[in-house]
C-alpha cells in the first residue's frame, strides 16, 4: 500500500527515494512529501469544493430561471419549494465539507460563516414557501370534500 501511495501520487521518484532502504534517504522522502502534501492538498480542496460549488450554482440557476419565467408574477410556493430543496441540500454538503476539511484545505473562517450566513436565508425562504404550500395543500382538500364552508350546527329533532 505505501508503494502504490508514494508512486500514485508524488510519482516514481519518491517511490524510489521512499524505498531505498537508507534511512537518511527515506527521512528526506518523507521531508519532500510534507513539501508536496500541501499541493496535494489544495489540488484534492479545490476540486472538491469546485464539484460541490457547480451543484449548488446549477440549484441556483434552477431557481433563477422560475422566477424570471414569472416575469414579475407571484411565484408558485409549490414549485419553489421543490426546486429549493436540491439548493438547500448542495449548501448543506458544501458547509460539512468545509467545516470538515478546514484545516487540511487550510479554508479561513470567513468564506464558512458567508455560506452558513446564505444558507440560513436560502433555509428560512424555502421554509416559508413550503409552509404556504402545505397549507394551500390543505385548502384545496378541503374545498374538494366540501369543507370549506362552516358547516350549520343540525336543528334538534323531536318535540320541543
Amino acid at each position: 500500500m505505501r508503494k502504490l501511495f508514494s508512486m500514485a501520487v508524488f510519482g516514481f521518484g519518491f517511490y524510489y527515494l521512499w524505498n531505498s532502504g537508507d534511512q537518511t534517504t527515506e527521512m528526506i522522502a518523507v521531508g519532500a512529501m510534507g513539501v508536496a502534501a500541501p499541493a496535494f492538498a489544495d489540488q484534492s480542496c479545490g476540486d472538491d469544493l469546485q464539484k460541490l460549488a457547480q451543484k449548488r450554482e446549477a440549484a441556483l440557476q434552477g431557481i433563477n430561471g422560475l422566477v424570471a419565467a414569472a416575469h414579475g408574477k407571484q411565484l408558485d410556493p409549490t414549485v419553489f419549494c421543490t426546486r429549493s430543496a436540491p439548493l438547500n441540500q448542495a449548501e448543506t454538503a458544501m458547509i460539512a465539507y468545509m467545516e470538515k476539511n478546514k484545516d487540511w484545505c487550510q479554508i479561513p473562517d470567513a468564506p464558512i460563516e458567508q455560506l452558513k450566513a446564505a444558507h440560513a436565508k436560502s433555509v428560512a425562504f424555502s421554509t416559508k414557501a413550503c409552509s404556504v404550500a402545505a397549507q394551500m395543500k390543505k385548502m384545496k382538500e378541503q374545498a374538494a370534500q366540501g369543507g370549506g364552508e362552516p358547516q350549520a350546527q343540525p336543528l334538534p329533532a323531536g318535540p320541543l
